[in-house]
């Protein structure tokens, strides 16, 4: 099944952006659209808006269809709300890679976008493998 509307949350992170380059490898073999979105406080409004800008003017971005907007909230509900209301097909979004107590305290955006979101959710792996290559 293409994917003609993909939903991707930055929160302007470089683990973030990791993510942002797996959807254009979607939307690509798709040719489907891609919306960033940046959920920032009230107060962060024009640095969010300006990190949007930026960021899709850079050149893997300028050959695709792209919508960006920035809304206020709890990022896990404002990912899943903006993908109802815009009908996305896929959410592209990174982990990461808290473990253990920062986890429990602060939760996982990615893991509540899973549990929330109308459309099916892919999560890029965004933390190094441990050293060695063990688990």
């Amino acid at each position: 099944m293409p994917y003609q509307k993909i939903l991707v949350p930055l929160d302007g992170s470089p683990l973030a952006e990791l993510a942002a380059d797996h959807a254009v490898q979607i939307a690509r073999l798709s040719q489907g659209s891609i919306l960033f979105l940046r959920v920032a406080p009230t107060e962060g409004c024009q640095e969010a808006a300006q990190y949007l800008y930026d960021f899709e003017q850079k050149e893997p971005y300028k050959a695709l269809t792209l919508k960006a907007m920035v809304r206020y909230g709890s990022p896990a509900e404002v990912i899943a709300r903006t993908a109802r209301e815009y009908d996305v097909d896929l959410v592209v979004l990174s982990s990461h890679g808290r473990t253990g107590l920062v986890r429990q305290v602060f939760g996982s955006v990615a893991e509540a976008v899973v549990r929330t979101a109308p459309c099916p959710v892919t999560v890029v792996k965004s933390f190094p493998e441990s050293p060695a290559g063990g688990p």
